[in-house]
């Protein structure tokens, strides 16, 4: 590669290290970026609980056959 080439590409990733370091720093969310409308373990909780309510309610009606 020519020297200038390998000097462009160079700052490119230096600048693209600094980007990433600056927004894993920023606590609040950014311009234009998807926000989950639920935390993650409140979505894994509820989806166990009527998973387990469905368990249970399966259960009672295969009980209630037999």
């Amino acid at each position: 590669m020519t020297r200038t080439r390998d000097f462009h590409r160079f700052h490119r990733w230096t600048a693209k290290l600094r980007r990433r370091s600056l927004r894993s720093a920023l606590p609040e969310p950014r311009e234009g970026e998807l926000q989950p409308t639920h935390p993650i373990r409140e979505v894994r909780c509820r989806e166990w609980q009527e998973d387990q309510l469905h368990d249970l309610v399966e259960r009672d009606t295969s009980d209630v056959i037999a």
